[in-house]
């Protein structure tokens, strides 16, 4: 990958696919699950399943519907603690990133 006199990289198509997966890896998403908290003996389970960005959070049902958005995790919690007790299960640690 080269750069041109001021610094920038260059346009060629190995330069845009490295400026594309350093973007990728600079902004991936935190992965959790929304699981369902139970009593002895109960079946719990996962209810959803999320992507953390560091403005909100998508949350897919294991239900079947669809995707849901939310201002944030704390959100999503908050809408799916209404009908069952909830734990947050982290997939991938959002390594110190500061999510709502």
């Amino acid at each position: 990958m080269g750069l041109d006199e001021v610094g920038r990289q260059s346009e060629t198509p190995e330069g845009v696919r490295q400026m594309m997966t350093e973007q990728a890896s600079e902004q991936v998403p935190a992965r959790f699950a929304i699981c369902a908290e139970t009593e002895a003996g109960e079946d719990g389970g996962v209810l959803g399943w999320g992507l953390a960005f560091d403005d909100e959070a998508v949350v897919v049902p294991t239900n079947g519907g669809l995707p849901n958005p939310f201002s944030g995790v704390k959100a999503a919690l908050r809408l799916y603690g209404m009908v069952h007790p909830v734990r947050l299960v982290w997939v991938d640690p959002p390594d110190g990133r500061r999510l709502t």
